[in-house]
């Protein structure tokens, strides 16, 4: 089978044929392996973050914030092109080249002597799962009859999503056992196996006629637009806002955006297809994807700081309270897709939405310096069951209205929302924060949960926005 990766192809797949299933069943297990390195990556960090601080004491929260963010943002700007270089180069040679990267850049993090190894090969990582992801995407897709592709690709992301819940759990162990360094030396066996099974059960696969590259300088410069409203974010809490390097920061970051926006409606094949945002519905899916995105990983950086520094826990007691909120949202992620193709996704993601918001404000009112899990538990449940929800209602209402030549792009593009969103938490949690706690112990964290619960509720009106029949307007 040479895979013949187009719809048609997935019509001549017959899903009574044993042979088929069983086939596209092993698929689908050997590309887990490659996604769960990068899923568990997304979330592992956040509580390996609190051992960081102590290992390199002489490094700020604003410096090791780019342990997070710079996987983040070089993820972002090259996720386009990654999924355009597996038509072009070969969906498995492209599979593979992504964890080579993914596997050596997590090596490179485990011996890392100082935060800006650190920091240079996370920015890697990003790199490796933006050459995997959409190649593994691709190659389930492909496996499948097109009758059961529903199923394959909602198994594949409900694996995804439970590689992503057992990050803080895993990463509190790992720490507790050794030290931070063991969450990156976890990648290795598993870059290793898939690297084994994917030679043997995965066939090669390009287009015929492959998609044109899309614009690197796009690339380059979204990189730069979102890296320097990000530096400006972290470095205003040292530096001041009145500082004329954040402000220069800042201003350029916006510049430079602006500039991409522009460029992007002439160019040919542009990084960011301004065509995707006549839709209604993908121009509202996408700001409740960035809003919640900033709440949802925001959170997992207060998190660990409120369980860490002002309940005085350990990493790994830290990890084990914070898993509730991936667990939850990996399961329900999974469920929370196919409950909006049947019911419609806007009651999914105001629902769920008000959950979230719910949880960050009970968190908020009930901050203390004593510990009370009793009332930790319910609002960190109550976050997770809402966060499952919106995830997938809110990428069902990108996709909703969009005709099928713009599926692909339209989904990398919410992938790249997300993790925009992702970096921009990270940053406005370490801005409001700061270095306050541990001089007046509850520091800034009251008004890091009003933050938190302000994207939740604005992600709520996103959802009642959604209600109203999505309709295409002018393009821009």
């Amino acid at each position: 089978m040479t895979g013949a990766g187009t719809e048609d192809a997935g019509r001549t797949l017959d899903p009574a044929d044993p042979a088929v299933m069983r086939r596209a069943w092993q698929v689908l297990v050997v590309v887990s392996l490659a996604s769960f390195q990068t899923a568990m990556a997304l979330s592992i960090i956040f509580v390996v973050f609190a051992d960081l601080q102590d290992s390199f004491p002489d490094a700020g929260s604003a410096e090791l914030s780019w342990v997070i963010n710079s996987f983040s943002i070089v993820g972002a700007s090259t996720l386009v092109l990654g999924g355009v270089l597996g038509e072009r180069w070969g969906r498995r040679r492209t599979l593979l080249a992504g964890i080579v990267v993914f596997t050596s850049a997590s090596v490179m993090a485990a011996l890392a002597p100082n935060p800006g190894v650190l920091i240079g090969a996370r920015a890697l990582q990003g790199i490796g799962a933006s050459l995997s992801l959409p190649a593994g995407a691709a190659i389930v897709i492909d496996a499948f009859p097109l009758s059961r592709r529903g199923t394959g690709v909602g198994t594949w992301s409900a694996l995804g999503a439970a590689a992503a819940a057992m990050g803080p759990s895993v990463g509190a162990l790992l720490v507790h056992a050794g030290d931070w360094r063991w969450a990156f030396w976890l990648n290795v066996p598993f870059g290793l196996i898939a690297l084994v099974f994917i030679g043997r059960v995965i066939d090669e696969h390009r287009s015929e006629q492959p998609a044109e590259l899309p614009d690197p300088l796009g690339a380059v410069m979204l990189l730069a637009g979102v890296g320097g409203l990000v530096f400006a974010l972290v470095q205003s809490r040292e530096w001041t806002w009145a500082s004329p390097w954040v402000l220069a920061t800042l201003v350029a970051g916006l510049g430079v955006l602006v500039l991409l926006a522009r460029r992007s409606r002439r160019h040919r094949y542009p990084i960011l297809d301004p065509d995707l945002f006549r839709y209604r519905s993908f121009r509202l899916g996408n700001l409740g994807m960035l809003v919640f995105a900033i709440s949802f990983f925001g959170h997992q950086l207060v998190g660990v700081e409120y369980l860490t520094r002002v309940w005085d826990l350990t990493v790994f007691q830290a990890g084990m309270l914070l898993t509730p909120v991936f667990v939850f949202t990996g399961v329900l992620s999974a469920l929370s897709g196919r409950w909006a193709d049947r019911w419609g996704p806007s009651k999914f993601v105001f629902t769920g939405s008000v959950l979230w918001t719910v949880g960050m404000g009970w968190q908020w009112l009930t901050l203390s310096e004593g510990r009370d899990v009793g009332m930790w538990l319910p609002s960190v449940t109550m976050a997770g069951v809402g966060s499952g929800l919106v995830w997938g209602s809110l990428f069902a209402v990108m996709v909703s209205d969009l005709p099928s030549h713009h599926l692909s792009s339209g989904s990398s593009v919410a992938q790249t929302t997300m993790r925009i969103g992702n970096a921009f938490g990270v940053a406005m949690a370490v801005t409001i924060i700061g270095s306050s706690i541990g001089l007046a112990r509850l520091g800034n964290l009251g008004p890091s949960f009003i933050m938190l619960a302000a994207g939740g509720a604005i992600t709520a009106w996103v959802g009642l926005r959604c209600r109203r029949h999505p309709t295409p307007v002018a393009p821009l």
